[in-house]
């Protein structure tokens, strides 16, 4: 199971929800925040998660998706052109703008899992 700081768990012992506050990966224990009791420490094995913790979307993350998006565009459409001013059928140039498309989605995609929050194994 992968952890991140700020996920909502649920522990089996009494059915509690809480929010991971720290995860120590040495002896397999994470540290919940139940509201309206005093921060506990449970072993892994006892929690199911809720939800995942996802960080608010920023100015700046908002700015990059937006250039990648365009860069893509461009992209797709060269590479179309290309296949096209070189005498290839409809579906080549399909498939070379959706290859040149993807190509920077897959970047997008990398830039945000890297930036991202850190997911711990337990």
């Amino acid at each position: 199971m992968y952890l991140a700081v700020g996920d909502v768990v649920r522990d089996h012992r009494d059915l509690a929800l809480g929010v991971v506050t720290r995860v120590y990966n040495v002896d397999r224990r994470i540290v919940l925040t139940v509201p309206g009791s005093v921060p506990r420490a449970v072993f892994s094995e006892d929690l199911d998660v809720v939800s995942r913790y996802t960080p608010p979307t920023t100015n700046r993350l908002r700015l990059m998706g937006t250039l990648f998006f365009l860069l893509a565009l461009l992209v797709a459409y060269v590479a179309a052109h290309s296949v096209h001013a070189l005498g290839g059928n409809g579906l080549l140039m399909v498939l070379a703008a959706l290859g040149g498309y993807e190509l920077f989605e897959i970047g997008f995609r990398s830039y945000q899992r890297l930036t991202g929050p850190r997911r711990f194994r337990v």
